[in-house]
């Protein structure tokens, strides 16, 4: 009996997370600054999360030539068990006085209605590595 249908049937009917957000914004301090971020879901996969576009935009703290633009791709509300943290894990293209890649990777909660908080770590060909912590809004 070949299961593959059934199993794939299955997969599909399984949420990919109970936090999962349409659109999310919010702001961060970094170890290199402070920034904005915002994106919105471009669709679900199932039992991963959702996959999305998200770009940001930070202010360097002194080096006022520093300033960091990004845009990637995102996939998000990655379930993790028997917590109330979802995992997201990010990589695109970034702008910090040249152009390179970056990819980064973190953790959300939850702290009243929409709001949440993130943590994350990142590194870039223009930016090197980096973390933050930051709050969003999730609709």
């Amino acid at each position: 009996m070949n299961l593959r249908p059934l199993l794939l049937a299955a997969a599909l009917a399984l949420p990919a997370s109970a936090s999962a957000a349409t659109a999310w914004a919010g702001v961060d301090a970094t170890t290199r600054g402070y920034g904005l971020h915002a994106g919105g879901s471009v669709f679900r996969v199932p039992i991963l999360g959702t996959l999305g576009i998200e770009g940001a935009a930070e202010k360097a703290w002194k080096n006022t030539n520093a300033n960091r633009y990004a845009l990637g791709a995102t996939m998000r509300d990655i379930n993790l068990p028997i917590t109330r943290v979802d995992a997201f894990a990010t990589a695109g293209g970034e702008y910090v006085n040249r152009f390179g890649v970056y990819a980064e990777g973190g953790v959300r909660g939850p702290l009243l209605g929409p709001a949440g908080w993130r943590a994350y770590v990142r590194s870039g060909t223009a930016s090197g590595f980096g973390a933050g912590v930051g709050v969003e809004l999730r609709f």
